[in-house]
């Protein structure tokens, strides 16, 4: 009845006929006791589970390798590897479901390479492996992104002979997308004997992370018309991301239209990938309605939309959601702290990112690599490179190690500070923490070099790199235009098609399109002039600054600061002369006045106004005049 009771389901009623027993006076013997740990790992019962392990004791079981590795798998279950590897090391007999136990207690509780040395070692002792020792092998290599040490894993199942049955080909599979190898999936998947609902979705999932969209769709048909098998939540999440990330609206509204005809909107997968469709796809009103029609929320989908509004800068929206869900019972994660702190960042709100960083910490909740990461290119995305450069030393001297997306924000912030310097301290850390082999961050690193104004160390950057892409050698080309040098630029154009990498637009942009240089560009131009005492030149540039940017009366004070550090004060006082100009708005519209400047098309009556003033003033102004005229001209 224990047995019957625990093959079931029914595990509360197995415990309770194992006490049933003992009270009545029957021992429990050696087959009784794993179906009790059995019950007690279900149920979670740890304080039970160890009372059925002083049972064990007591009796002399635990000799037995049944019981013992009944035990194994209810400490690993249980999280509590410890306690598992005693009785495993404790055992003196292990066959395959011991070993098996220990290693998918590893796997379980995310500790892939000690699952990995498990296995391993239980081969050195001669045991031979079973399904759901490769299955948990290559869970424990994909988990650890060991490649080659998951395909030898799929190399012991080949030479034992190991059926590829739906178990086994779903572990093969699931390895192979996730160390990205869809050709390999493609492989395994079309000489599976049995096929179920997991090994499709499996196989759309490798699809829709490779990128492969239609492959991704078609896969669904098939699995629809083929294996007469319906899609279940797995499926529809994985349709709905492969909708988002290519931006298909039409059949991202289909697959939502399939979720609520067959009751799925309010699985809370779905109802999370449905909200990020939307939103990738700019429709925040149609996720904001998916969100108020779901009725659980959990923190995942309050995430979800407060991630939707922080993308497309609704900083606002983000930080109401943000305290709504704590009233609603929800309370906030890191991923919560950093979707506001995005939000506010993508407005440009620096100051209210800060002390959204700062609130966080109050909190006791601690940043993690994606909120310092956040930060720093918040940071230097909004102008505040040296702000950035800070972060990055506070992040690490809080010991957190950066990832390649914190130096791309390190090397923007140089970009902006247009510092050389700032980016070879920036290739140093890349280099030090293994991250050129990043295509983003290659480009990056390029693209820094050559706005600083290196294009020798931009080019050696460019030549370090093995396997160039297409967007490296864009950047690249728009290096060499930045600089002027278009033979360098169209010899590295015939290069790259003599290796069979196809241009795109953006690479004949970069060929062909001269460009005007915009304010920023010609400011740091004037700037360096002053470094290097070119007083003519710059005088020239600042002559294009003015007639780009009129109304920027900052750049007619640096030139006579300029002038002034020359000793050349009559130059100096003639531009702040020049720049000394007054304005008021009248009903949203601007009006500047230069002294001397009689081109306002109403300065007669503004003239007018000014004289009564002046005669308001001097106390002999005809009252009824000033009226008149005011009347003529309306003003603030």
């Amino acid at each position: 009845m224990i047995g019957l009771s625990c093959r079931s389901g029914l595990n509360r009623e197995a415990l309770m006929g194992f006490v049933e027993m003992l009270e009545n006076g029957f021992s429990p013997d050696n087959f009784v006791v794993p179906n009790a740990l059995k019950a007690c790992s279900a149920l979670r019962l740890d304080g039970f589970g160890r009372c059925v392990h002083g049972y064990v004791v007591k009796m002399g079981f635990g000799q037995c390798v049944f019981v013992s590795s009944s035990l194994v798998d209810f400490y690993g279950k249980n999280g509590e590897l410890v306690e598992a590897k005693k009785v495993f090391d404790g055992m003196s007999e292990r066959n395959n479901v011991a070993w098996n136990s220990m290693l998918t207690g590893y796997v379980q509780n995310g500790l892939n390479e000690e699952a990995m040395d498990v296995f391993y070692n239980m081969r050195i002792d001669g045991v031979e492996p079973t399904r759901v020792s490769v299955s948990g092998f290559l869970s424990a290599s994909a988990g650890a992104d060991a490649s080659f040490e998951g395909r030898q894993g799929h190399a012991v199942a080949v030479l034992s002979g190991l059926r590829t049955d739906d178990i086994l080909g779903s572990s093969i599979i699931n390895f192979y997308v996730k160390v990205g190898s869809v050709e390999d999936v493609e492989l395994i998947f079309d000489r599976m004997v049995e096929r179920d609902i997991v090994t499709w979705n499996l196989l759309i999932s490798g699809y829709v992370k490779d990128g492969q969209f239609e492959k991704a769709i078609n896969a669904c048909r098939r699995m629809r018309w083929e294996e007469n098998l319906r899609f279940d939540s797995v499926t529809l999440s994985s349709i709905l991301t492969a909708c988002s990330d290519s931006g298909n609206l039409v059949l991202g509204k289909e697959a939502h239209c399939f979720c609520i005809r067959n009751s799925l909107e309010s699985d809370s997968a779905v109802a999370n990938c449905v909200v990020g469709m939307y939103a990738k796809c700019e429709r925040i009103e149609n996720a904001r309605c998916v969100f108020d029609r779901t009725m659980n929320r959990d923190l995942v989908l309050w995430n979800s939309m407060i991630a939707a509004h922080a993308r497309l800068g609704l900083s606002g929206e983000a930080l109401n959601l943000f305290y709504r869900m704590q009233l609603e019972g929800v309370p906030p994660s890191t991923v919560s702290w950093n979707a506001v702190i995005l939000g506010f960042m993508r407005n440009g709100q620096v100051e209210e990112a800060k002390d959204m960083f700062s609130q966080m910490r109050s909190t006791g909740l601690e940043p993690n690599l994606v909120t310092w990461t956040t930060l720093i290119n918040g940071l230097a995305q909004n102008g505040y490179g040296h702000k950035a450069f800070q972060t990055f030393h506070r992040m690490r001297a809080a010991g957190i190690r950066p990832n390649g997306m914190s130096i791309i924000g390190l090397l923007s912030a140089c970009t902006s500070l247009a510092s050389l310097d700032h980016g070879r301290v920036a290739h140093g850390y890349a280099i030090r923490g293994g991250f050129l082999s990043s295509s983003v961050l290659q480009v990056a690193l390029v693209d820094m070099y050559a706005k600083c104004g290196s294009i020798t160390s931009a080019m050696n950057a460019f030549e370090k790199i093995p396997n160039k892409e297409l967007a490296l050698y864009n950047t690249m080309m728009s290096a060499y235009a930045l600089h002027g040098e278009a033979k360098n630029a169209l010899s590295l154009f015939r290069r790259m098609r003599e290796e069979g990498i196809e241009a795109d637009g953006v690479t004949f942009t970069c060929l062909l399109m001269a460009f005007n240089a915009d304010a920023r560009m010609l400011g740091s131009l004037v700037d360096v002039c002053r470094e290097h005492s070119e007083i003519a030149l710059g005088e020239c540039l600042s002559q294009c600054l003015f007639e780009l940017e009129p109304e920027n009366f900052g750049n007619y004070v640096a030139l006579s600061n300029r002038y002034a550090e020359s000793g050349r004060w009559d130059k100096a006082l003639q531009v702040r002369k020049d720049s000394g100009r007054s304005w008021i708005h009248v009903d949203g519209e601007a009006h500047t006045f230069v002294a001397g400047d009689g081109s306002h098309p109403r300065r007669e009556s503004i003239n007018g106004i000014l004289k009564c003033l002046e005669w308001e003033m001097r106390g002999s102004c005809d009252c009824s005049l000033l009226v008149d005229v005011r009347r003529e001209v309306p003003c603030s």
